[in-house]
């Protein structure tokens, strides 16, 4: 699973939403695995703010989100 070759990363993942978002749609995932969820980080100008940050073996594995397609997803 993990060699010596392999390397991990962080991504900071930042939802921010008009409406409040319940934990369902605060995943973040990485090759179909739950690696956190989104915490409430604040408002900003009326929208509701979620922060999560997580940690992957691979700089390339893609990570998502169960967030609504109208909400603001930002990955870095």
């Amino acid at each position: 699973m993990f060699s010596a070759n392999d390397t991990t990363t962080s991504k900071t993942v930042k939802i921010s939403s008009p409406f409040r978002l319940d934990a369902m749609q605060r995943m973040v995932l990485a090759d179909g695995k739950l690696l956190n969820i989104a915490i409430p980080a604040g408002r900003q100008q009326g929208d509701y703010l979620y922060s999560a940050t997580v940690t992957i073996l691979r700089e390339n594995a893609a990570v998502y989100t169960t967030a609504p397609a109208w909400a603001s997803v930002e990955i870095r």
